[in-house]
């Protein structure tokens, strides 16, 4: 079995680019069926890295309480859809499943997510290249990625990218600087690592998560043909005749027909879903989170890892230091809006901050905080992500290619327990 994690893909949207005569192989894993899965009431909690932890340990977020991405590999407590199969005698093997802790005893293989520090599994190379695609994830925005990050994705992609799929990279690499195109590279590159793999070591259940559709969504939306609202993205921010959503959607409906030539159960599953933002906001990022922090006089000794988008974590020493730092950080606000730049999430020892500053940054402003500290140059500072296009939503979608016999409607910590049944009885159907 294979679960097809397409993280927050819009259905909707879906359908109507079937309706337009394309996304054929879309069409065949839609054709059993849709069953919606509901999550949580506050919208607080309809972050991915909760809702996949949400699914991977069939608990509801106030029995994980899984709050922040990266968070599960300190929740040894909680188990896991992946170990659970494995202890039932599955074979199993996942590709970068999103919030989720390598705990397999023998796994085929495991590559992280790029925000998770866990252990990679499946050789050296796999370790190497789950690394460079981390940088490369969380640099992007900044352009900073090192020279051997680029030659480990190189050699990755002489041992595991298929020859008959070189065109279609290279195609893609040719328009690399259009909007989207960099996250349909990489969610191809999963796929061809997962092909390879699987070939060499079969699995009997797989899971791959992408989330390159995510991201095009979040940035995109107003530019898909589909889209019917008044919102439009700048021109130098996506030109109108580009249609991202189209682009990453084709990509995963090539994967698709790739899967579906397996001849095994396909589960596709979004956990969330997104709808259209409906006020223009602005995603901004520290291009060097350590150095950018100290410009704020802090004194305490601390750690910063960086997170998705906005976001990241500051680690220090005792909880009397982040109270400081958090009381620090909160002072400081823009000179244009005057509101607060920072939102924080203390966890005693640990602060889990969002650069919430959300307007196009003009020439001469700057952020001013304790101590009459004056944070000038932003421009130079933080590194435009995106202008945000779609917004979370609780309800998700499940779809497969063969008969899931599932009700219409399913609580997203409930189909833990139904993937995993389905497991099971197809693994011992092959005995």
């Amino acid at each position: 079995m294979i679960l097809l994690a397409l993280n927050e893909l819009n259905i909707n949207y879906i359908q109507k680019y079937i309706f337009l005569g394309k996304l054929p192989n879309f069409k065949i894993l839609l054709e059993k069926g849709i069953t919606e899965t509901s999550s949580e009431n506050s919208y607080s909690l309809l972050e991915p890295w909760i809702q996949w932890v949400t699914f991977q340990t069939g608990l509801s977020y106030d029995e994980h309480k899984v709050f922040r991405l990266g968070d599960i590999v300190n929740r040894k407590d909680l188990n896991q859809l992946f170990e659970d199969l494995e202890s039932n005698g599955l074979s199993v093997g996942a590709i970068s499943p999103f919030n989720a802790d390598n705990r397999l005893k023998n796994p085929k293989f495991f590559i992280a997510d790029p925000w998770t520090k866990t252990n990679n599994s499946g050789g050296f190379l796999i370790s190497k290249l789950s690394k460079s695609i981390s940088k490369f994830v969380n640099n992007n925005s900044s352009g900073n990625v090192g020279l051997i990050d680029v030659i480990w994705l190189l050699l990755g992609f002489l041992n595991y990218v298929r020859i008959k799929r070189w065109y279609k990279f290279f195609k893609l690499i040719k328009i690399r600087n259009k909007p989207g195109v960099k996250a349909a590279i990489l969610d191809m590159i999963l796929l061809e690592v997962f092909v390879t793999l699987h070939k060499k070591k079969p699995t009997d259940y797989s899971h791959l998560f992408f989330n390159g559709g995510a991201h095009v969504q979040h940035h995109y939306m107003f530019n898909s043909q589909i889209y019917n609202g008044e919102l439009k993205n700048p021109e130098w921010y996506c030109p109108k005749d580009w249609d991202p959503l189209l682009m990453i959607l084709e990509t995963y409906d090539r994967i698709i027909g790739d899967l579906l030539k397996t001849g095994k159960r396909i589960i596709g599953v979004t956990g969330l879903h997104q709808i259209p933002h409906d006020t223009k906001t602005f995603y901004w990022r520290p291009n060097n989170h350590l150095s950018f922090l100290k410009e704020f006089g802090l004194k305490e000794e601390f750690k910063v890892i960086p997170r998705m988008s906005r976001d990241f974590l500051i680690n220090l020493n005792s909880q009397s230091d982040a109270l400081k730092v958090q009381k620090s950080l909160m002072s400081f606000k823009d000179s244009v809006k005057e509101k607060s730049v920072f939102n924080i999430d203390n966890r005693g020892t640990s602060l889990f901050v969002e650069f919430i500053y959300d307007d196009d940054i003009i020439e001469g402003m700057h952020i001013k905080g304790e101590n009459n500290i004056l944070i000038n140059n932003l421009e130079t500072k933080l590194s435009f992500v995106a202008i945000k296009n779609g917004k979370h939503h609780e309800k998700g979608y499940v779809f497969s290619n063969k008969d899931l016999k599932l009700p219409s409607k399913v609580k997203l910590s409930d189909l833990h327990s139904y993937v995993k049944k389905i497991a099971i009885k197809d693994f011992n159907d092959q005995k």
